[in-house]
């Protein structure tokens, strides 16, 4: 006999076992760490947030721009607003788990803790003696502030009422407003950084420095925490993996188990999409890469501002995007080589043929209405999350764009966007899925 049971990890985190029995009692214990995405759309029942904190609280005038975010935040109002939006989640059944949590807990090991620090210092222009204080202070911290501060930031007036007087030139010429550890203001945008398909994780090569320290992380958690045993990392800790071949999770979408979309976008290179399509194909058995080519532009960003799966056969779409795309379908062989590649001029007749439908429904933000379209596309009326077939996440404030799914059978659930989506992100971009429904049988 067999039974699943769930299992208390630090942080409230649950993992679950298989245990099996014979009349002689427990006999076996296998960990089933919930780990599995085949799909945009199936129910979803596990996934990755990051609470909105003091990073946003570090966002000036001065300095928004170099960290990618268009204005500043309310972080009250964030924080609050994306509480509600976990919330929403949990009412439909979906567990919710914290970044910074799973960060904390692996830094509770010291030897992880110093790896990471190491790690995170590395990518700081800081002396010897600047380095080796801040390496100290974060390794007499208790893990929580550890993680609070490597997510955090840190600048100089933080600095010296933790430790003035440092003997370090970087220290000295440093203003009180200089950061010492830079904060990571997008990181409630969980898309990004990392993207699951099947039962492997590949880290995001990201195209921006204020962006860099977060992949990182995340390779740390993945390969320790105890939620993700098992998990294969597939992209980003191979030698090669990173600069100049840029890739990130927005613009990645697992259409189902044989399939999937990459954007080749403003922060996405094509190289990188190749060479990501041979490593899923030999590793995972996908066999088809559907490459979107989108214009290069802020406003477009990733494949998922412009285009996401609510349902079977039905995508949002920003109309000028659609018209504005170029789409090469990939195949595969087992062993990872390119069997073909061939170029659509009309996404439809692409999707059908990946998806083996015989019908696409594309449901147009602003709901064709031009000026419509372009107010809710800045607003990322078109970043969707489903949670379910036919059942998706998306802010309030894109009403016309929330009509039209609801006119084309989409039930949507509204969340507050005003100041979450400042970043330039809506629920899609706030969340990463790591276990799915699988599809049940035909």
């Amino acid at each position: 006999m067999s039974e699943k049971k769930p299992i208390m990890l630090p942080g409230s985190l649950v993992c679950y076992a298989t245990f099996s029995y014979t009349a002689s009692g427990v006999i076996t214990v296998a960990h089933d760490n919930g780990v599995y995405i085949g799909s945009e759309i199936n129910k979803l029942e596990r996934v990755l947030l990051h609470r909105p904190g003091s990073e946003l609280a570090k966002i000036t005038i001065d300095n928004k721009d170099e960290l990618l975010i268009d204005e500043i935040i309310w972080v009250e109002r964030a924080a609050s607003d994306h509480e509600a939006f976990a919330a929403l989640l949990r009412e439909n059944g979906v567990e919710v788990i914290y970044f910074q949590d799973c960060l904390a807990d692996i830094m509770e090991d010291l030897n992880l803790r110093e790896a990471i620090t190491n790690d995170a210092l590395s990518r700081e222009t800081h002396d010897h003696n600047l380095k080796s204080v801040l390496k100290s202070l974060i390794m007499e911290m208790n893990a929580r502030q550890a993680a609070q501060l490597l997510v955090g930031g840190l600048t100089k007036r933080e600095m010296k009422r933790l430790a003035d007087g440092v003997r370090s030139l970087t220290f000295q010429t440093a203003d009180d407003g200089d950061f010492f550890f830079r904060p990571l203001p997008n990181l409630y945008f969980q898309r990004d950084p990392y993207f699951f398909v099947r039962n492997g994780v590949l880290l995001s090569s990201m195209k921006f420095l204020a962006r860099q320290r977060e992949p990182m992380y995340a390779k740390y958690i993945f390969q320790n925490h105890e939620i993700f045993r098992g998990v294969r990392i597939l992209f980003g800790d191979h030698e090669g993996d990173g600069y100049p071949h840029s890739i990130e999770g927005g613009d990645f979408l697992v259409l189902d188990e044989q399939c999937v979309a990459i954007g080749v976008s403003e922060r996405s290179s094509a190289g990188t999409v190749q060479i990501i399509g041979s490593r899923l194909a030999s590793e995972l058995g996908v066999k088809r890469i559907l490459a979107v080519d989108i214009p290069k532009q802020r406003a477009f960003m990733h494949l998922d501002t412009v285009f996401t799966m609510v349902d079977k056969d039905a995508f949002t779409i920003y109309p000028d995007a659609r018209n504005n795309m170029r789409i090469w379908d990939l195949e595969y062989g087992e062993n990872g080589a390119l069997n073909s590649i061939t170029e659509y001029s009309d996404l439809s007749e692409a999707l059908k043929r990946a998806l083996f439908l015989d019908k696409i429904r594309f449901i147009e933000t602003g709901g064709g209405d031009p000026v419509a379209a372009s107010r809710d596309q800045w607003n990322d009326g078109t970043n969707t999350l489903a949670i379910s077939p036919g059942i998706v996440v998306s802010y309030e404030c894109n009403s016309v764009s929330n009509k039209a799914l609801r006119d084309n059978g989409i039930i949507v659930h509204e969340i507050s966007g005003s100041e979450l989506g400042k970043g330039r992100g809506g629920p899609r971009c706030m969340s990463m899925p790591i276990k799915r429904q699988t599809r049940p049988p035909s």
